[in-house]
């Protein structure tokens, strides 16, 4: 709440006048002034009139004046504002500062200041209930509703004057508020289903008045959406699963991107570019976070390009710059103390005929990078301590995180190397801006985690408020980071259903974090939007718009088909080719 100010509750501008003059000029001085207050002394008593008093009969300021005010040291005032004891609610006090009067406080002032304070509140309350993304409701200690925002009318489709002042359990039966109320309980983020077809998660806790439980008060997110979404892919998953196994079977071809997982236009768009630039053997530079797949997409390539040799990868970051030239192109026998005697082939040499995959180009020593530079020009190289050429046939593809562009301005990469390893850049979306295809990551991970860590445990199923948990979460480590934490659920999972409980603390953390917009997951994949809805559509008219029929063929309740119209805006009247007799 907000504190009084000196300046609501005192007049401070305080005006000593003769008793005996008329109550005319007292009028004129403070009238229409809320800061001042005229002083007399009459019969050696101090006496006060503030504007209330005008009304007041008399023909002197003596007549009219009040004489029942104490007086307090001014210091006191701001110890008064911080607990206003009964006194300055029911009786005047002059503040007196050096022998001399300053200000006057009056119950009609600390009145008026107060009700201004509760109108003040009051708005910003109804502000802040109409603008939040959660429905919120409070109920009293009778359990009656006192608080019901525009989104929980949205929500449960009850208007505020249907459920304002009515008992909360006349309208649903599965009550979290009531009990975080009768059992002085707090609740935080826990999947709830108030009623058929609604599931939220729930912030519930009592409310407190002098340590008494005078209520109670929830703000529930709409998770409806992703619950049956995620109901569905646990159902297609299985269905998935039993045809992969018979394609299996049958088929003896295998996609080469089949390891890369998601239908968002992004991570299309890098596949189809990538199956395009495989049949070729120009080098391919792979930029995006880290954990974005940049090594499952060098290996599809490798595999698509139909390339027989071996796919060899070479992390340049983990390296060291003295042994990276060994490393890299081998040496020849005593070329160095300690060096194999025999000599050793290089990875450039094991990938002769194959794919070399150089992870975190960026990092490569600046001296390296001119002899990578004459192997991609040349196509061949010179082993340490050799004086014989060894010519490969190698299609390079290059990784990195890092802004090459300001490297070469920075002088820490060459330009002509940058321009040989950029003749085709594939760039790889985050997984946040590719929320759509968390759903199926989820699954395929879930699926593949269980094999390795539960073969004999059926872990198929995603509670709802893990998958709202993952819908909503900005993921800065991108596809690495949810493969484990969905190794790390697997693992710790009792049951043959992924729940919250076994998240990691800074899972937690960043997820609560990021909970800052009106979302419930779905918001971010509009394109699965559009489908549900002119799924609908097409289904009702297929129906001749009777919604028994439209819902049987959709495989729903009637009721799933309401609130799916209702919360997709598709009012039979505001489809335009939908009839009057259609309303049934």
């Amino acid at each position: 709440m907000q504190l009084l100010r000196v300046e609501d509750v005192v007049a401070n501008r305080l005006i000593l006048l003769d008793p005996l003059v008329p109550v005319a000029d007292v009028a004129a001085r403070i009238r229409g002034d809320k800061q001042a207050a005229v002083i007399v002394w009459a019969d050696d008593k101090l006496g006060y009139i503030t504007a209330s008093q005008l009304q007041r009969s008399g023909n002197y300021a003596r007549d009219i004046a009040l004489f029942d005010a104490v007086i307090k040291p001014i210091a006191q005032l701001s110890l008064l504002l911080d607990n206003p004891p009964a006194e300055l609610l029911t009786q005047a006090v002059l503040f007196e500062a050096e022998g001399k009067m300053v200000a006057l406080s009056t119950p009609e002032l600390v009145f008026a200041a107060l009700l201004a304070k509760y109108y003040l509140q009051q708005a910003q309350m109804a502000a802040v209930l109409d603008t939040v993304g959660e429905s919120v409701c409070v109920i009293d200690k009778a359990n009656q509703v006192v608080v019901w925002n525009k989104r929980a009318e949205k929500l449960y489709g009850i208007v505020a004057g249907e459920i304002l002042g009515n008992r909360i359990d006349n309208f649903f039966t599965n009550l979290l508020v009531k009990q975080a109320a009768a059992e002085q309980l707090t609740v935080k983020d826990q999947y709830h289903k108030p009623c058929s077809n609604t599931h939220v998660l729930i912030n519930a806790a009592p409310i407190l008045v002098a340590g008494e439980v005078v209520g109670g008060v929830c703000a529930e997110r709409d998770i409806t959406e992703v619950v049956n979404l995620n109901q569905e892919l646990s159902r297609t998953s299985r269905k998935v699963q039993s045809l992969e196994n018979e394609i299996d079977k049958i088929s003896t071809g295998t996609d080469a991107f089949a390891s890369v997982s998601g239908h968002s236009a992004g991570i299309l768009a890098a596949v189809g570019m990538a199956r395009r630039v495989a049949a070729t053997n120009v080098p391919l530079l792979l930029r995006g976070e880290s954990g974005t797949g940049k090594e499952v997409f060098a290996r599809a390539v490798h595999i698509a390009s139909g390339r027989k040799g071996r796919f060899v990868e070479i992390n340049c970051g983990a390296i060291p710059a003295s042994l990276f030239e060994s490393e890299l192109f081998g040496y020849q026998s005593g070329a160095f103390t300690g060096a194999d005697r025999k000599g050793k082939a290089g990875l450039v040499e094991l990938a002769d005929g194959g794919t070399l995959f150089l992870d975190e180009i960026g990092e490569m020593p600046k001296e390296m990078q001119v002899k990578l530079l004459r192997v991609l020009q040349e196509k061949k190289f010179y082993r340490v301590g050799g004086a014989k050429p060894v010519q490969v046939d190698v299609r390079i593809i290059s990784a990195t995180h890092r802004d090459l562009e300001d490297m070469i301005a920075g002088g820490d990469f060459r330009d002509d190397l940058y321009y040989r390893l950029n003749v085709v850049t594939l760039q790889l979306p985050p997984l946040r801006s590719r929320r759509e295809d968390i759903p199926e990551l989820v699954y395929r991970g879930l699926k593949h985690f269980s094999a390795l860590h539960n073969p004999n445990a059926a872990i198929n199923k995603v509670e709802p408020a893990l998958m709202a948990a993952f819908l909503e979460y900005d993921w800065p480590g991108n596809v690495r980071e949810l493969n484990n934490i969905l190794e790390r659920l697997v693992i710790l999972a009792d049951s043959d259903t992924l729940t919250t409980g076994s998240l990691p603390t800074n899972f937690k953390t960043g997820y609560h974090h990021s909970k800052t917009t009106d979302t419930a997951g779905l918001s971010t994949i509009p394109e699965l939007t559009t489908l549900e809805r002119s799924l609908i559509e097409q289904t009702l008219k297929e129906a001749n718009f009777n919604k028994a029929i439209a819902a049987k063929k959709l495989g729903i309740p009637r009721s799933t088909l309401y609130y799916k119209m209702r919360q997709l805006n598709l009012a039979l009247d505001s489809v335009k080719y939908l009839t009057s007799s259609s309303k049934n």
